[in-house]
């Protein structure tokens, strides 16, 4: 059985507004290329291209559906797209057949490439982010989906880098409105390309994309546990990205009136759950008491039964279920939260693969999901990333990078990647020396809260580092440290209390 990788970009094109009943202008491009000149053939991407074509017809769709494309005619083909997107309320594209991924970014290989070597990408590809902004220029929203191999059988590979820049611009600069990723298969799992006329991916999207009534959010979720029981759990779609608050059909029908949620009840999750970052601070930390947690699990279950659709009260339920050790059902309200646009909760999911808390340690996978909640700038997955890349973790340590990562964090206001700037100066790595600078790095980010911070300034002040010695001042920072947590402070602060003359 050959395998697909089939992720699915959603970029910007369905419908806005919970009483819509038809946008002014729909337009889609659709491509399948199977017939490849020098890779193996595929069986399923024009077929699939074909009815994913006709479905989007009876939506309304005005559709250029396209066969076996050369890099000419893909270029030509978007550039019309391109123009009739600008032109529409709605855009769709949709591109199967081989594709080379790298990092969040892709290419989309046309059926003449020959990807020789890797210069080559640039001449006989485009860039899955290029596509994604020419979706981008619809009025109100498109959708891309790329159903595409992951395994790149061409001489040549990606060399890791993103492929046209960020997901979150377009080439011009100009971020990109209402964007929505949606992937069939995690990255490292191969996405099966089926026994049948479809893969496994493309037939639960024709069965879930005409259905009347349903709300797209629901759509890809129903597309995701077709395709999990389909596969027999082997392969699990999920969306990134987030769109406008409005509610979304791509076929609506008159909707019922929605009973408003009873706001005491989301209040009460809040309360127990939120984040420290949040702008209501809670009381649930995910290394606390599971007494506390399971007041909150029971809080923020009410909550989310009330309102499904908020990413706010899903993340949150994660966070609390994390607490509560439940660690399975915490990944799972994680990826609800995440698929509903919650950048915090993608977060969290990577963060649970670079631990292997609940799941099974990798790297590659903690590594996908920091970049994407990285380019919603959450601060703490860009540490997640410098760490990696400090450490050599899937590439070769860079110092460099490692700091100017933590930077970027920095900027963001976060006080451990100001601790972390700060051991890079003290041993020069990716920085020229400067111990000054290092214990000014401590002293900020201590200030801010950071136990890692409170220890190294401690160690600076008890060995006279970038600055004089304060031996009373290192005590009082430990035992801060230790107060809010750190184990580190806590050994010191031991083993200084076993030193001391009986």
């Amino acid at each position: 059985m050959r395998s697909l990788v089939l992720f699915a970009v959603v970029a910007i094109g369905l419908i806005l507004g919970a009483d819509a009943e038809a946008a002014d202008g729909r337009v889609a491009l659709v491509i399948g290329n199977s017939s490849y000149r020098h890779a193996p053939q595929l069986a399923a991407p024009v077929n699939d291209a074909e009815d994913i074509a006709a479905a989007l017809a009876g939506l309304g769709f005005d559709v250029d559906l396209r066969k076996d494309v050369t890099i000419a005619e893909l270029r030509t083909g978007l550039r019309s797209f391109s123009e009739r997107a600008a032109r529409a309320d709605i855009a769709v594209f949709y591109f199967a057949g081989y594709s080379a991924a790298a990092g969040i970014g892709g290419y989309l290989i046309p059926v003449d490439a020959q990807l020789a070597a890797p210069p080559s990408f640039r001449a006989e590809t485009i860039p899955l982010p290029a596509a994604i902004a020419e979706a981008a220029r619809a009025r109100t929203l498109g959708l891309v989906i790329l159903d595409a191999m992951r395994d790149n059988p061409f001489p040549s590979k990606p060399d890791g880098r993103s492929s046209g820049g960020d997901l979150g611009a377009s080439a011009g600069g100009a971020p990109l409105r209402n964007t929505l990723v949606f992937f069939p298969t995690e990255p490292g799992r191969i996405a099966e390309e089926g026994e049948g006329r479809n893969s496994p991916f493309a037939a639960a999207l024709l069965k879930y994309l005409p259905q009347a009534d349903l709300e797209i959010n629901f759509v890809f979720r129903h597309v995701r546990d077709d395709v999990r029981e389909t596969t027999r759990q082997k392969q699990t779609p999920y969306m990134y990205g987030q769109l406008s608050k409005d509610r979304i059909y791509l076929n609506p029908v008159k909707q019922a009136a929605i009973v408003p949620a009873d706001p005491a009840v989301a209040r009460r999750c809040d309360d127990l759950a939120a984040a420290l970052e949040d702008a209501r601070k809670g009381t649930v930390d995910q290394g606390g008491a599971r007494d506390d947690a399971k007041d909150a699990v029971a809080a923020c279950t009410d909550a989310v039964k009330q309102s499904p659709g908020a990413d706010r009260l899903q993340y949150q339920l994660g966070r609390s279920l994390f607490a509560a050790r439940d660690y399975a059902g915490a990944m799972a309200s994680y990826k609800t939260a995440s698929e509903l646009g919650n950048a915090r909760a993608i977060y969290e999911i990577g963060r649970m693969y670079d631990s292997g808390t609940g799941v099974e340690k990798d790297a590659a996978r903690a590594r996908f999901y920091y970049e994407m909640a990285a380019e919603k700038k959450v601060a703490p997955a860009i540490v997640g990333l410098g760490v990696q890349q400090e450490r050599g973790i899937g590439a070769d340590s860079d110092p460099a990078k490692a700091y100017a990562l933590y930077q970027r964090a920095a900027d963001l206001g976060d006080a451990i990647a100001i601790n972390r700037m700060g051991e890079l100066a003290e041993k020069g790595l990716g920085i020229k020396q400067n111990l000054k600078q290092a214990r000014a790095f401590y002293e900020k980010s201590a200030a801010m809260g950071a136990p890692e911070a409170m220890v190294n300034l401690a160690r600076c002040n008890a060995n006279g580092i970038g600055g004089r010695k304060d031996i009373p001042g290192a005590r009082r920072l430990l035992a801060k440290a230790a107060q809010a947590g750190s184990a580190d402070a806590k050994r010191i602060l031991a083993h200084i209390e076993d030193a001391k003359p009986r």
